[in-house]
Order: C-alpha cells, then sequence, then structure tokens
C-alpha cells in the first residue's frame, strides 16, 4: 500500500504539471514566429508623399517630394538587403510614387496655368520687363509702345492690355482698396520695404467701383498700362488702369 500511494501521487502530479504546461505554452508565443520591424524610414517617406499635394499651392514645396522619394529609395535599399528583419517594402513603394506622382502633376498645372491663365487678348508681362535701363534710366521701347500713345504717322493707339502678377504693398487700410501700390517681391508686399527703383513699381486703380480687400500672397492684375516719362524723381512712372483682379 504504501508503494502504490506514492506512485498515484506521483500521477496527480504529472497530470498537474502537465496540463499547466500545456496552459502556459499556449499563451506564448511561437519561437519559430518570423518578426520584422516596420522600417520608419518607409513611413516618412509615405508622409512626405502625402505632403507633396502642396505643390499645388506653391512649388516651394517640391522639397517635400524630393525628400520623401530620397528617402524612399534609401528604405528599399535597406529592407532589400535586410528582407527577413525590416518590413514596410510597400510602404516606401507608395510613399516613392505618391512624390513622384504629385510633383509631377503639380508642375503640370503650374506651367498650364501661367502658359493659359493670362486672359485672353491680354499680354503677360514680368517687373523684368518694365525695368529701366540701369545705365540710362530709359524704359525698353517695347514696353512704351505698349502704352496708349501717337505713333511716328499720328496715328493714336489705345494700348494694349496686360497683365503682371506682383504684391500689394500695405496700407492702414485693409478692406474696400480701390488703388495700391504693386511690388515685384513677397518681401516688399509683406514688410513693407518699398523699392528704391521707381520702374519697379506700379500704381493700380481699379476701374468702375470695384474694390478688393488686402492680399498678403501675390495677386495677378490686368488693364491698360499708362507710362509717364517724365515723372519726378522717385516716382513711378508706370499706372494701370485694372479690369482684372487675381
Amino acid at each position: 500500500m504504501s508503494d502504490a500511494e506514492p506512485k498515484r501521487r506521483r500521477g496527480k502530479f504529472d497530470d498537474a504539471l502537465k496540463g499547466y504546461y500545456q496552459d502556459h505554452d499556449s499563451v506564448l508565443p511561437d519561437e519559430n514566429t518570423d518578426y520584422k520591424s516596420l522600417n520608419a524610414e518607409s513611413v516618412g517617406s509615405l508622409i512626405l508623399g502625402l505632403l507633396s499635394v502642396l505643390t499645388f499651392v506653391s512649388m516651394l514645396f517640391i522639397i517635400f517630394p524630393i525628400m520623401g522619394i530620397a528617402l524612399g529609395i534609401t528604405a528599399i535599399r535597406k529592407i532589400l538587403r535586410a528582407s527577413q528583419e525590416l518590413a514596410g517594402l510597400e510602404i516606401a513603394s507608395a510613399g516613392v510614387g505618391l512624390s513622384i506622382a504629385l510633383s509631377v502633376s503639380a508642375m503640370v498645372y503650374h506651367v498650364y496655368m501661367a502658359r493659359f491663365e493670362v486672359p485672353a487678348g491680354y499680354m503677360a508681362l514680368t517687373f523684368e520687363d518694365i525695368l529701366a535701363d540701369s545705365r540710362t534710366g530709359r524704359i525698353p521701347d517695347p514696353i512704351l509702345r505698349l502704352s496708349p500713345h501717337r505713333d511716328e504717322h499720328g496715328n493714336v493707339h489705345s494700348g494694349t492690355p496686360v497683365f503682371i502678377e506682383g504684391f500689394m504693398f500695405p496700407t492702414r487700410q485693409m478692406t474696400e482698396i480701390r488703388s495700391f501700390m504693386l511690388v515685384p517681391s513677397v518681401e516688399q508686399g509683406q514688410f513693407g520695404s518699398i523699392t528704391r527703383n521707381p520702374t519697379q513699381m506700379i500704381e493700380v486703380t481699379f476701374s468702375g467701383d470695384r474694390r478688393v480687400p488686402y492680399r498678403s500672397t501675390s495677386v495677378k492684375v490686368g488693364g491698360i498700362l499708362t507710362i509717364n516719362p517724365d515723372a519726378e524723381p522717385g516716382k513711378t512712372p508706370y499706372s494701370l488702369r485694372a479690369d482684372v483682379f487675381r
């Protein structure tokens, strides 16, 4: 009896331990399960790819798709070299694809807008086009011919409508603006450091009763450019009677 009893007790104890180990093994992860860490650069590439949509607002944001492509390619190379340890190949590929697709689409969009947004019948100008000669101070002849004038044969020309982009020089009035000074750079338009070159300013006045609010971003205006070659020193010779404002 004494020999049988210990055997029975050992059997019960073994069964209990067996159940414990079975339950414990069902909780513990399989040692043979492959684990891959997600490559952080692939996630960064995807985020930059999504931010590339901002290039439609301005090509100044082109830095986002450039960084997205570079980061995505780096991530793809690392993942391919260590495919057993790293995951995120699809994410990195999506980041590169988004960066390329959105940046190329934005460039096409901006080229299209620059080419076709000029109203029909208007001539696109830049501030470089109207800049006077640095030595003589003479306004370029092609610009003079755009202004209302009388030619050598006595024929009167009413002027060619022009379309130009710039920034509104800030004033105290922020709404209901009927006239303002158009300047070429954002620094002048935002911080009030107006240029000393009078041929890099255009005095814009709206025709009719039109009024506009002040904008810190670039604006585009169109109308008849009038030139006064005998303007006082420091005063702009350019005035534009605007009928287009964007």
